[in-house]
Order: C-alpha cells, then structure tokens, then sequence
C-alpha cells in the first residue's frame, strides 16, 4: 500500500480552514495560491473529501464548541460561522449533528457533550494525516 504524498497547499487550506471555517472557496483557493478547480481536485484527491464537506464539518465542530463552552446565543453563533441566516443556521446544524443547537446546549450543560458526535454520520472527527 503507498502512502499518500501530502502536499503543503492542501495542508495549508486545511490550516486555514481550521483557523475559520467561514473562508470562501475563493478566498481559500487564493490563499493557496490555487485557483478554485484546482484547489477542489487536489484537496479531493488528497483528503477523499470535498472542501464543502471538509468546510461543514470544520462549522459544526466550531459550532458544538462554542454551544458546549460558551454563554454566545445561537444568533451570535450563527453569525460567527458565516451563516447570515439564524434559520439556515438552525437548520444545518439539525441535519449534520442530528439535534437542535438549543438541545445541544442543554445536553452539553449536562455534562455529556463529548458523547455527542461533532458530524451523525461520522463518530470522530478526522483530519489529513
């Protein structure tokens, strides 16, 4: 089995996308001196994820964070992520993680947001290796 060559670009989009993962496509593709097709193939290719993907799953582990360890409403959330909508928000967040934000903050209050998953359909979070 070979392994995969990493390659700095892709390594750094991921940088900055952990950094803020509200980032264009374009502005990331320009802060890696990629153009956007490019940027797409290449971070696909070495990742087997989209930037789209990779980007939400950046959101929502942000997103169940700031919701576990903050007193920010899910508004002020929102609007951090890149969401201009509180609604869109909302809804996005229901669909990837599977619970409301405000049911989220109650079950992290608890004590127990760990055992939550940051994605439903993935149980850790993973990253390029």
């Amino acid at each position: 089995m070979e392994a995969i060559q990493t390659d700095p670009r892709i390594e750094k989009a991921v940088r900055l996308l952990l950094e803020d993962s509200s980032r264009t496509l374009a502005d990331l593709a320009s802060g890696c001196t990629l153009s956007i097709s490019r940027l797409s193939h290449l971070f696909k290719a070495k990742t087997g994820r989209t930037v789209g993907d990779f980007r939400r799953n950046c959101r929502f582990r942000a997103a169940t964070q700031m919701l576990a360890t903050t007193d920010m409403s899910i508004k002020q959330i929102a609007y951090a992520l890149g969401y201009h909508h509180t609604s869109s928000f909302v809804r996005a967040f229901e669909l990837h993680v599977g619970v409301s934000p405000s049911g989220y903050r109650d079950y992290g209050i608890r004590g127990h947001s760990a055992e939550v998953p940051a994605d439903k359909d993935q149980k850790t979070p993973s990253t390029v290796d």
